[in-house]
């Protein structure tokens, strides 16, 4: 996975945990792409502070999820509903099933739509 990506994905999730000075650096380096030095002269502080509060997130994020894991569970679960939407599509496009069946598989790829759009 992309780093940025990663990184984000992982804030998303346990970012409320981090400090509040924490939480705003991070989201002006990652969210609105401010440089080191911008976002040091918004805090008053160096940029090798700002650079070692991106590397205590990074540090953090990383180790909330070796321990918590919910992200590697909504990657798998969504890769998981991906896959059971790709079977029903399979199944409608290829047998002929009677109506009742056909429209339980359409309720179950709606539920499963719903879980990935949250």
């Amino acid at each position: 996975m992309e780093h940025i990506l990663e990184i984000t994905l992982l804030y998303d999730f346990y970012g409320g945990l981090l400090t509040d000075k924490q939480k705003d650096i991070f989201e002006l380096y990652y969210h609105d792409d401010l440089s080191l030095a911008e976002i040091a002269e918004q805090f008053s502080i160096s940029r090798q502070g700002v650079y070692d509060t991106l590397k205590r997130c990074e540090t953090l994020l990383f180790q909330y999820e070796n321990a918590i894991q919910l992200v590697k569970r909504f990657i798998k679960s969504n890769n998981s509903i991906k896959k059971m939407i790709d079977k029903m599509e399979e199944i409608e496009k290829n047998l002929e099933y009677p109506d009742k069946i056909l429209m339980q598989i359409k309720d179950m790829k709606d539920m499963a739509y719903k879980i990935l759009n949250g």
